[in-house]
């Protein structure tokens, strides 16, 4: 079985390897998944992710909640150990106000009102398998975080060729409730 960094370094570089079309493309498939769920609906308060890089695009998912008056929160980078969700305090996704902040992951800096607790939690990764594991960066943060019992459930986005068989997993390592894919939706 491949490491962690091995897994890392390969799904990255074929995430990487999608057109920018690709990437809108089968983020926009992925967010109406997500959108026409009962978990979504039912959500009132919805901690995400900001984009970087080839990760699946949130921005519909986003405005989208805006539009139906849910509680987002997108994560800010502490210190070596923490994200905090910050609730988006503006109307409209148009007028957020991002600033770039740790490892240049755009934060939104005009929000003080921290969300501590959330219904749902959509979380980016590198490589997802399929019992519901994950590998991100490799910094730990949502692994803490997740630890903490403080998201209600936990939804996985990554296109289809991010999902391998098998990660190999740790204690810290705590899986998603359910994958979103262009292809398909994984429920654990």
């Amino acid at each position: 079985m491949l490491s962690k960094d091995q897994i890392r370094q390969e799904i990255l570089r074929i995430r990487n390897s999608l057109t920018q079309n690709e990437i809108v493309t089968c983020s926009n498939i992925i967010s109406k998944r997500v959108i026409s769920t009962k978990e979504f609906k039912k959500s009132l308060s919805i901690g995400i992710y900001f984009p970087i890089g080839s990760e699946v695009n949130t921005f519909e998912i986003i405005k989208h909640s805006l539009s139906t008056k849910k509680t987002i929160g997108l994560p800010r980078i502490i210190d070596a150990n923490r994200i905090v969700f910050f609730k988006i305090i503006e109307n409209s996704f148009e007028v957020i106000k991002m600033t770039k902040g740790k490892y240049g992951i755009l934060e939104n800096s005009t929000s003080d009102s921290i969300i501590e607790e959330m219904d749902l939690l959509i979380v980016p990764g590198i490589a997802f398998d399929l019992q519901g594991n994950r590998i991100g960066y490799g910094k730990g943060y949502y692994d803490r975080f997740l630890s903490k019992g403080k998201a209600s459930y936990i939804i996985g986005l990554a296109f289809e060729k991010q999902i391998i068989n098998k990660i190999p997993k740790t204690e810290n390592d705590l899986p998603v409730n359910a994958l979103f894919t262009e292809k398909r939706i994984i429920y654990f």
